[in-house]
């Protein structure tokens, strides 16, 4: 919508804002002036204010730390002597190495099971709930990971691994989904960003039990790795057993009763738990999409752009190569000259730098903008790919290693720019009626790409075909530079903007560098039903 438009829409939203707030009924008054609440408290206040909700949603990104293991675990299994003699063939100087059809299969096939995990996690939570999606998915995750850790050929292992994305997609929307419904506005971005914090989590303890194991001479050296997953797994399903259902999934349902037990077990005041009930009640009845719609709903009306929105920023993942780097990071040292022991080495330096990169960007998205954060990362990451390829195409030992550090620093770039904002982006960009299944486009779409890379990839830039090796990165670049510009103009701030704004905003057709100083309804109506709470006695902040 351009500037004229808009200027003639706004005395309209300002004259409808005048609307006297004692004509609402008492439960509107209070879920506006909840809404007015959250706006008024610090970041550091909201850390201090629900221990049980943050405790809540660390079992949900305790779960997440799943993820992050399993994707680093397998892609170090490949590099991993042993590991490569058990199941790999050998070359003509009597090396052992994994087939790279395998690489393909091993990192393209969990894609696509992810993709499958995430639609079946966001079909059957709308009609379930969260909780027994969870629970489903983190019992299919310790099942598989006993056909990985006991395989005898590398196609049981496949298999084990095919059915552990499944879990993993499912853990992927569901977590996202949850965290994002009950999560508070001014800590928002800190709590859903954690999701990728938790991602960087598992391949920092990967990385390190990589390291050592890998000096082994028995099959521990790899099995160790795998069976490691059972402690992060085993944790999250007693966690989840005694998790409360979704409050948005029970209003939804119409199951009120439920739903106040719900906050009452999240919030630590009473009139809190009340005030968020209304609150929730109010953000679904005045959406555009009322009811839980099907996937098709996701690309009517203005539900489209913000389906699109989501699958931009999530796009961003695949196409800087987070897949390649995440899944061949030390066979990448390798071909670049580094030895077997140093590359795990740096893998574990490689991690520290993604959880840095990780824990500055979720803080700083709450305190200044997701928007600038995750459109800063895409030119940081753009310009670091395209340094990596220079220096790939320079054939010194001095631009050796700075492709090397290049390429190690991918990690804080990403994290810091991309990786937690994506998640925070896409878990509030969505209208709460659509959310998981938005989240479960959105994330598809990324897996769908990342399929795509993780059978190219390989063929790219293994010695034999396409032998890129660190010029790979004016591949990533050059992608980068397009998810760039698109993010100028299409990527919006979420920052400080509950569901109920979010809504409007969307529906009066704001662009997208506009969000952050347009004043909405929804805002001035909770300004006026807070000072009416207050006038009345009814608030206690």
């Amino acid at each position: 919508m351009d500037m004229e438009s808009k200027t003639k829409e706004a005395p309209e939203v300002a004259e409808v804002a005048q609307v006297p707030v004692v004509a609402a009924n008492d439960g509107e008054l209070r879920g506006r002036a909840i809404q007015q609440q959250e706006h008024n408290r610090t970041y550091w206040q909201t850390l201090r204010k629900d221990p049980k909700l943050l405790f809540w949603i660390g079992v949900m990104l305790w779960t997440l730390i799943v993820r992050g293991f399993e994707n680093q675990s397998s892609g170090s299994v490949l590099s991993i002597t042993e590991f490569k003699r058990r199941f790999g063939e050998v070359d003509a100087n009597g090396d052992y190495f994994i087939a790279t059809s395998w690489q393909s299969a091993l990192s393209g096939g969990s894609n696509a099971a992810a993709i499958l995990g995430a639609f079946l996690a966001s079909y059957f939570g709308d009609k379930v709930g969260s909780k027994p999606v969870v629970l489903a998915a983190a019992a299919l995750n310790i099942s598989s990971v006993g056909i990985e850790f006991s395989t005898t050929t590398i196609g049981v292992f496949f298999a084990g691994k095919m059915v552990n994305f499944v879990a993993i997609g499912a853990f992927l929307n569901v977590c996202t989904t949850y965290i994002s419904d009950i999560s508070p506005l001014a800590i928002r971005a800190s709590v859903i960003g954690f999701c990728n914090l938790s991602q960087c989590i598992g391949p920092f303890v990967s990385a390190i039990m990589s390291y050592y194991t890998s000096q082994w001479d028995d099959d521990w050296s790899w099995k160790s790795l795998i069976c490691a997953q059972w402690g992060f797994a085993v944790v999250a399903f007693v966690g989840q057993i005694f998790m409360p259902e979704s409050p948005v999934f029970l209003v939804q349902k119409g199951k009120m009763t439920k739903a106040r037990k719900v906050l009452n077990r999240l919030y630590s005041d009473p009139n809190d738990a009340e005030g968020h009930l209304e609150r929730i009640k109010l953000t679904l009845e005045e959406a555009e999409t009322t009811q839980i719609g099907s996937y098709a709903d996701c690309f009517r009306g203005t539900n489209r752009r913000r389906t699109l929105i989501a699958i931009l920023v999530f796009l961003a993942e695949p196409m800087s190569g987070l897949g390649f780097v995440s899944n061949y990071g030390s066979l990448m040292y390798q071909y670049l000259g580094i030895s077997d022991r140093k590359s795990f080495m740096i893998q574990i330096g490689a991690q520290i730098l993604s959880i840095s990169g990780a824990t500055l960007s979720f803080l700083v998205s709450d305190f200044y903008g997701r928007r600038p954060m995750f459109i800063g990362g895409c030119i940081g990451l753009t310009t670091l790919l395209l340094c990596m390829g220079i220096s790939g195409s320079i054939n010194t030992t001095s631009a050796t290693t700075a492709a090397v550090g290049f390429y190690t620093m991918y990690n804080f770039f990403y994290n810091a720019g991309v990786g937690s904002n994506v998640y925070a982006i896409t878990g509030e960009i969505p209208t709460s009626a659509l959310r998981t299944k938005s989240i479960a486009i959105a994330m598809s779409t990324s897996a769908a790409a990342n399929t795509m890379w993780s059978f190219v990839s390989p063929y790219m830039f293994n010695p034999g075909y396409g032998d890129l090796k660190a010029k790979i990165g004016f591949v990533f670049g050059a992608f980068m530079v397009i998810i760039a510009v698109l993010a100028f103009f299409f990527v919006p701030e979420t920052r400080m903007r509950t569901y109920e704004e979010l809504d409007e905003l969307f529906m009066n057709r704001v662009p997208a560098r506009e969000f952050r100083n347009y004043t909405t309804v929804a805002e001035r109506r909770a300004a006026e039903a807070y000072t009416m709470e207050k006038k009345i006695g009814g608030e206690n902040v």
